[in-house]
């Protein structure tokens, strides 16, 4: 069965002045439902809906991203491929530290990667196993119901050069005693509840994630993946919106797929791919026809398709640009990423800004007839380019 929707929950960490200094993210299943099988899958599509569909500027703005991260992920070079100056990863206390964990935890901190223990505790046992990795921990999170607050005055304080996070708080005495004690941020139902985010969900084909992961394991060459991305427009637009929420200094005057994946990087992208496949978020049957997807798939075939009919003859540069026009223009209607927002991340060129601002030149003019024959009014879209001998007998359907 194919779900339509997304769901993840969040919930803000604050400072003792109430700022909003991150918000905590939750998976939610298709149902809404807090309800984790797999730890790896659930860390991946937290990351997956947040940057490649939802995007960092709506999902978390300027303040910090705080995401439950379990151990074999941090196996991997996944985190490579995230924004770390906006990310908070948080550590389990069921996780199982090992040398490797270890060695990762050591070699991601070396990076620049921050992290956060979660449900930190001064049990022996806890203590003993996660006690190697506190020189590479910013944060630690202390649950208030299961915390017995008079280990903090009596008990040497391992943590004391942690930024303390008390979180489950309920009541406002217990904020007081907590601040009391030197905590420095809090989360939990006195200050807000978590809140679910819904959006509409656009998931790429799973053989087509794979298929582009395989070319990439391969090392095949940087023309053969970029001529793979023109047939899988979803994976386009997830990149995009990925690359707008995470690294926009790689959308800054690119024109082209090509220029993105380049910049990007080939083992970034794998990376990437990766953790889409992890997330689970491929749809395998090829019957199972998102709406939002195929609408978005659809708007970029029409768009291809009206060019060909007025220029047959165009080159590999204005197929770009009329594609990236496309793709463009989805993440705003789809995605609900401001134009004015894409428009200043991307400074693209003149004639791709005027096609989708005023929807002006041959490409603006395309665009707005692709805009016309969505809702059904094919008179229109033939007015609009009647001037490059476009009728109603060879107007793409």
């Amino acid at each position: 069965m194919m779900h339509n929707n997304l769901y993840i929950a969040r919930q803000p960490i604050l400072d003792r002045a109430e700022n909003i200094i991150g918000y905590e993210f939750f998976y939610r299943n298709n149902h809404g439902e807090c309800v984790i099988d797999d730890p790896r899958h659930a860390t991946a599509s937290v990351l997956v809906n947040i940057l490649n569909q939802i995007g960092s500027s709506s999902a978390f703005g300027e303040t910090l991203a705080f995401v439950n991260t379990d151990g074999p992920l941090l196996l991997t070079e996944i985190l490579r491929s995230m924004p770390k100056e906006k990310f908070v990863f948080e550590l389990s206390a069921s996780m199982k530290i090992t040398s490797r964990i270890h060695e990762a935890v050591r070699y991601y901190h070396a990076l620049g990667y921050r992290f956060a223990l979660d449900n930190a505790s001064f049990n022996p046992h806890y203590l003993e196993a996660f006690m190697p990795l506190f020189p590479y921990i910013e944060f630690a999170k202390f649950d208030v119901t299961q915390t017995d607050i008079e280990q903090f005055s009596h008990a040497p304080n391992p943590y004391g050069k942690m930024k303390l996070i008390a979180q489950k708080v309920e009541f406002y005495e217990i904020a007081e005693a907590y601040e009391g004690l030197g905590f420095e941020y809090f989360q939990g139902f006195y200050f807000a509840h978590a809140h679910l985010i819904t959006q509409r969900r656009i998931d790429p084909q799973y053989m087509d994630v794979m298929e582009l992961f395989t070319l990439l394991q391969e090392d095949a060459p940087i023309e053969e993946i970029c001529d793979s991305f023109k047939y899988h427009n979803i994976l386009s637009l997830q990149l995009i919106q990925f690359l707008h929420s995470a690294f926009p200094e790689h959308l800054d005057g690119v024109l082209s797929m090509r220029e993105m994946i380049e910049r990007f990087g080939k083992n970034a992208l794998m990376q990437w791919l990766l953790l889409i496949i992890y997330s689970k978020s491929g749809t395998k049957a090829m019957d199972d026809k998102n709406p939002h997807a195929v609408f978005a798939q659809q708007r970029v075939d029409r768009m291809l398709a009206l060019l060909n009919q007025v220029s047959p003859s165009v080159d590999e540069k204005v197929q770009d640009h009329a594609r990236i026009i496309a793709l463009l223009s989805l993440l705003e209607g789809l995605m609900n990423v401001p134009l004015q927002n894409i428009i200043e991340t991307l400074h693209p060129d003149n004639e791709v800004e005027d096609a989708l601002i005023t929807r002006t030149g041959m490409l603006g003019r395309l665009y707005a007839a692709v805009l016309k024959l969505e809702s059904g009014d094919v008179n229109g879209a033939v007015i609009l380019l009647r001037s490059y001998g476009i009728t109603h007998e060879n107007i793409p359907s």
